[in-house]
């Protein structure tokens, strides 16, 4: 995977998170009274008309408002700030010519995760998966470390760093054989859409390394698949 489309792609993928949290947003009017009203400004010129989500309308006199602000949509629930969590996850990654005979193919990945979060910014635990290459199928086996970078919100970001050791299952053909794992380690940025205090859908982009080597004609060979990984999943 080349470097600089790699990080450019993180930094789109960042802009557009940081673009969907700018457009979850809402008119508040502090009142006087010390009432806050959120919704929609319908009008401003003699009296000041918002509409709630909830449909209903209210109409105040401007020597009633203390302030209007235009603020992040409020949500009526948290995530969970610590306990067991559970996340699965799967999607392609994508590549160039990493394969045994030179090809450019695409390949599949799948994973769940489960441990503990300590809090909205720091999860550990463990990871089991399967990523199936076109000339090879591997099982990883790794530790995850994640965690939200906003506590709050209607899309949330999030970052998570995984590293680990995949069991290489192919198998033995007359083209190569002693097919080995070896190290991986997996690194990106995501964003999750919370469902409710626990659950929620998660999209990531990220870099992917896996080391793996063979033997072809009792020669020794290496070969590094290095991907851009795209996941879509969900977070309990």
């Amino acid at each position: 995977m080349n470097y600089k489309l790699f990080m450019a792609m993180m930094i789109s993928f960042t802009g557009k998170i940081a673009i969907a949290q700018q457009g979850n947003k809402e008119d508040v009017i502090y009142l006087k009274n010390k009432w806050i009203m959120r919704g929609k400004i319908l009008e401003k010129d003699t009296v000041l008309k918002i509409q709630t989500h909830d449909g209903n309308m209210y109409v105040f006199n401007k020597d009633e408002v203390d302030s209007i602000k235009y603020e992040r949509t409020w949500r009526n629930f948290f995530y969970r700030e610590k306990g067991f969590a559970h996340f699965t996850e799967l999607g392609p990654l994508v590549a160039g010519k990493t394969t045994i005979d030179g090809v450019t193919t695409a390949a599949f990945s799948f994973q769940t995760v489960n441990g503990y979060k300590f809090s909205q910014y720091l999860f550990a635990g463990l990871g089991v998966g399967a990523d199936l290459y076109a000339t090879q199928t591997l099982l990883p086996v790794f530790a995850s470390v994640r965690g939200n970078l906003l506590k709050n919100g209607s899309v949330i970001p999030f970052y998570f760093a995984d590293a680990g050791y995949a069991v290489n299952i192919t198998q033995n053909s007359s083209v190569a054989n002693n097919f080995k794992g070896g190290f991986e380690y997996a690194l990106g940025l995501g964003a999750k859409i919370p469902f409710n205090r626990n659950a929620g859908f998660l999209l990531s982009i990220g870099y992917r390394y896996q080391h793996t080597s063979y033997s072809d004609n009792m020669t020794g060979k290496n070969v590094d698949y290095k991907r851009l990984a795209i996941r879509a999943g969900f977070s309990l």
